[in-house]
């Protein structure tokens, strides 16, 4: 069982990059080697009906591009906030059905929860992309997710808003490990996490040097 490298990248250098690569897959996406100046922005849990559209605003009036990893029992229940993601030219990701961790759940039904929720996703746009649930692999998990199709996403940095004083120290605390090709995870969905909306306008009001875009754009710009 493996988990995302994120706690082992929270300063990005060389040997430690390669490193990480050894414990990864090579079919797992965890960051991208670029030399072009952007990163992944990545949302998981979604969508939220509170924090979805604050981030949606966010991300207009910053130019800023993301890609929603949605959890399928929240799009179903808020099929509209799937369309404003799309509508604003954000990806759609996979995140399965519940947020809960994905290496327990048995292959049959992790089998047949990644298929519902793409078939919950396809309707507003392609799916390319899956990211188990707390960010934990095994095998076979990449194995049924390749089955339909899926590549798995992680993170290379990753933070999470609880709804304490401590929420305000996250973007000052990711800023300095940001670089070209980062695959950054944040998490919305429940009242809890809100500040998540503050964190992605504190950051990206300080980036300088670097752009926000979605994982498709991400990979498509591979030095590979």
């Amino acid at each position: 069982m493996s988990a995302t490298p994120a706690g082992l990248l929270a300063r990005w250098r060389e040997p430690a990059t390669r490193a990480v690569s050894r414990m990864i897959p090579g079919d797992v996406i965890w960051y991208v080697d670029t030399a072009d100046p952007v990163f992944a922005l990545t949302f998981d849990d979604g969508p939220g009906a509170e924090s979805t559209p604050r981030l949606l605003e966010v991300l207009a009036r910053h130019g800023a591009k993301a890609t929603f990893f949605l959890v399928g029992e929240r799009v179903e229940a808020r099929p509209d906030l799937v369309a404003e993601i799309i509508a604003e030219g954000h990806e759609i990701a996979n995140h399965l059905m519940r947020d809960e961790r994905s290496a327990l759940i048995p292959d049959p039904q992790f089998r047949l929860d990644l298929a519902r929720t793409t078939r919950l996703l396809e309707p507003h746009g392609p799916v390319r992309w899956f990211r188990p649930g707390s960010g934990v692999f095994t095998p076979r998990m990449l194995r049924s997710a390749a089955d339909q199709n899926l590549q798995a996403v992680l993170g290379t940095l990753v933070a999470g808003n609880r709804g304490t004083p401590s929420d305000e120290r996250i973007a000052k605390s990711l800023l300095p490990s940001l670089r070209p090709g980062s695959i950054l995870v944040l998490h919305e969905g429940t009242p809890e996490r809100r500040g998540v909306v503050e964190t992605t306008d504190e950051l990206l009001t300080a980036l300088t040097g670097l752009t926000a875009v979605t994982v498709a754009d991400l990979v498509s710009r591979s030095k590979t």
